[in-house]
């Protein structure tokens, strides 16, 4: 019984020693001791020995068998194909950026236009004020024709503003002063006023005297009625930060003016 249990086992590693022996593409053979059940070994037998058993001593070639076996390990740390991974990564490479609209810390009046360059300066300034205060600033006056000229002249005038004081320019603003006064002691609505200002700037354009920078794309107004003395400060280390700005204070009506270089 024990004989044919030893002969039974040795049959099925024979069996699948050769199968392991395919498949990896090399191997040798050569006698192998019957393995006893006592767990002692005995003398092998010679090959050519009647009823000689012979088992499978394998070794591990150097050559294709090496390398068919190394195919089978996986190599680099690539992670598995997650099924939506791509098109996850592929938003987020695609995602837009904030628009110029977004970032922006200024906010323009209605009709308010800019020249691309003194806006550059605004969105600059607008920046560093907000990172001191977290607060946008209000643009309240741009680049303006004669008509709107005349408007804000008009505002300075019946505010009281010294505006020979506030512009260098004094011939040029003793003329729109005296058609004012013109204007007002014949008792012309404001509308009528205006147009009488506005033909006097509009000669002076004409001629190349410009009474504010604000007709040639240089000049900017930002509301300062509701910043703190703080906030104002605040502001000018920030026009101070950006450089090639000059700042002036104006109380009638309150704001900054900005002269663009």
């Amino acid at each position: 019984m024990l004989r044919s249990r030893s002969s039974s086992l040795q049959r099925a590693r024979l069996a699948a020693a050769l199968l392991f022996a395919l498949a990896a593409g090399g191997c040798a053979s050569r006698p192998a001791p019957e393995p006893d059940l006592s767990g002692a070994r005995r003398a092998s037998p010679s090959a050519s020995a009647p009823g000689a058993q012979v088992g499978i001593h394998f070794w591990m070639p150097d050559g294709p068998a090496a390398r068919v076996l190394s195919l089978q390990v996986p190599e680099g740390d690539d992670e598995p194909d997650e099924p939506g991974r791509e098109a996850r990564a592929s938003s987020r490479r695609r995602a837009p950026s904030s628009g110029p609209e977004e970032e922006r810390r200024y906010v323009l009046l209605t009709g308010i236009t800019l020249a691309p360059a003194v806006e550059q300066k605004v969105a600059e300034i607008a920046d560093a004020y907000f990172r001191r205060t977290g607060k946008e600033i209000v643009v309240t006056s741009g680049t303006r024709d004669p008509a709107r000229q005349a408007e804000a002249m008009l505002d300075l005038f019946r505010h009281g503003a010294d505006v020979l004081g506030l512009y260098r320019d004094k011939a040029a603003a003793r003329e729109i002063l005296s058609a004012y006064e013109e204007a007002r002691s014949t008792g012309l609505p404001p509308g009528a006023m205006i147009a009488a200002i506005e033909e006097v700037i509009r000669s002076q354009v004409e001629r190349g005297v410009f009474i504010s920078a604000h007709l040639r794309d240089g000049a900017v107004d930002i509301r300062n009625r509701d910043m703190t003395s703080a906030e104002k400060r605040a502001f000018l280390d920030g026009v101070e930060e950006v450089g090639g700005v000059l700042a002036l204070e104006e109380s009638r009506p309150p704001h900054f003016h900005l002269q663009v270089d």
